[in-house]
């Protein structure tokens, strides 16, 4: 093993190395033979990351698995129009909530597994640590790994370039009702995130930026006295309200977790464990 020092041959390819600040070094050298397909795990991505993809080929499909927390972007941790240019370009944003890990996948020969977000501090500053893989059995399995959500109950949402446009009013919403925003270095880690609640300026407006089942729910989630709940509490709550909006549905309960877990990607909802969750928002 071996600091990063520069691009390598097949040659002296070893079967990983180390790679340290600054991470942008290696993932443009690496882009410039990158061919046909480049894959990104990064919870938190700004306009650093689109500035390194801007000198990619075309012919490349790039693939971006992050968070989409609406606090996240109200409080500058990640750029929300950063997202909307990407999906308008062309990428495929992906969607996982609790998202940690930092990715970054080329064609099927080489994959970086590192501290650094996609974002100026991480590529650039910070002082971030990573293991490079060389061997194509192992950028395989993390492939996989990712596509798959590394774990997680359900592989990453794919969400359109109109999915995460629709996104920008409630996003101004939230940071209207949190003046007291914390700096992006605090922010900039999962668990800063997901102790921040807020209380909505005007629920009615808020609820106002979704439909159908989301706003359903959302509604729901706002209408409990407590902010920490069980499945079974909001069952007795949404339950009614769903059959006589939607008579025809006989799969309420699901359509239900269905929406909990697009409302936990959207950090209004954090799940807790196994059927209790804590709502952020608050009327």
């Amino acid at each position: 093993m071996r600091n990063w020092a520069g691009p390598m041959t097949s040659r002296n390819t070893p079967p990983l190395e180390i790679v340290t600040t600054p991470t942008e070094r290696w993932l443009r050298d690496s882009l410039k033979t990158c061919q046909s397909r480049l894959l990104v795990a990064s919870p938190y991505v700004n306009g650093a990351f689109a500035q390194v993809l801007a000198e990619v080929s075309s012919s490349v499909k790039t693939t971006l698995v992050t968070k989409t927390d609406l606090r996240d972007f109200a409080m500058g941790s990640s750029n929300l129009e950063t997202l909307c240019s990407l999906a308008s370009k062309g990428v495929r944003v992906r969607s996982l909530d609790d998202l940690h890990a930092k990715v970054y996948v080329l064609d099927r020969d080489r994959a970086l597994i590192t501290s650094a977000n996609a974002t100026w501090s991480g590529l650039r500053s910070n002082w971030e640590c990573g293991v490079a893989l060389y061997q194509r059995s192992a950028v395989g399995r993390v492939a996989k790994l990712v596509l798959s959500g590394l774990g997680a109950e359900r592989p990453p949402k794919l969400v359109s370039e109109f999915g995460l446009s629709s996104l920008r009013r409630p996003v101004e919403a939230i940071r209207k009702s949190t003046p007291k925003v914390p700096t992006v270095k605090v922010a900039e880690t999962p668990e800063a995130t997901q102790d921040t609640s807020f209380r909505l300026v005007d629920v009615g407006q808020f609820l106002g930026y979704f439909t159908g089942w989301t706003r359903l729910v959302l509604e729901c989630v706002l209408s409990l006295k407590d902010d920490t709940f069980s499945l079974s509490t909001i069952y007795g709550v949404c339950i009614p309200i769903a059959e006589r909006k939607y008579p025809g549905n006989h799969n309420i309960q699901a359509k239900i977790r269905q929406m909990l877990q697009d409302l936990c990607a959207l950090g209004l909802v954090v799940r807790l464990q196994d059927g209790v969750y804590r709502r952020t928002a608050t009327g």
